[in-house]
């Protein structure tokens, strides 16, 4: 990518044998199974039928303390 920013950029495109609506889930609902640093997840609280607030704590680098999220 060209956009005059000093850090480089590259664009993916990725085929997976599984529908889109597995991978998503994959993605949103079994997190633990693909990132290595993942201490703990939880739904705090669901808004809607497909909104949710979700909150995750991640290890960071030593010797920065974990690093808690929330995302809507």
């Amino acid at each position: 990518v060209q956009d005059g920013s000093s850090l480089r950029q590259w664009k993916v495109c990725v085929d997976v044998p599984a529908p889109a609506e597995d991978v998503l889930q994959r993605i949103l609902r079994e997190q633990e199974r693909w990132d290595e640093d993942l201490l703990e997840c939880r739904i705090v609280e669901t808004l809607e039928h497909n909104m949710e607030v979700y909150q995750y704590v991640r290890n960071s680098m030593a010797p920065h303390p974990p690093r808690d999220h929330v995302v809507l």
